[in-house]
């Protein structure tokens, strides 16, 4: 998977394209039981697009049920035209990334004042 992985954030990268920086699923709050699915969620990246469809995400390559019975979600910080991003997933939600709702909102200095 990592050869794969390293084509496709460079294919990515420079076109100014879809880039997964970090990726976790799992259960998050006090118990963080998660696991890094950055390399899997790359690999799934075509045309700087991601589409996960609706369903649970276990059956995904790379990814597992890491507590059994407890609801489960997926976030994401990707990058997109050099501008970071960042959502967060219900399991059973389906995802198309980018989009523009996901910016992250970038704070402006203010120099001189």
């Amino acid at each position: 998977m990592r050869p794969t992985y390293d084509r496709n954030v460079n294919v990515e990268q420079c076109k100014g394209g879809l880039v997964i920086v970090q990726a976790w699923y799992g259960v998050f709050g006090s118990s963080n039981k998660l696991i890094d699915v950055t390399i899997p969620l790359q690999c799934l990246v075509a045309n700087s697009k991601l589409m996960l469809p609706e369903h649970n995400k276990t059956g995904l390559v790379g990814f597992y049920d890491v507590s059994f019975g407890e609801d489960k979600q997926l976030a994401v910080k990707y990058r997109f035209r050099n501008i970071m991003h960042e959502v967060m997933i219900e399991d059973g939600e389906s995802m198309k990334i980018p989009r523009q709702s996901h910016r992250i909102a970038q704070t402006v200095s203010q120099e001189g004042s």
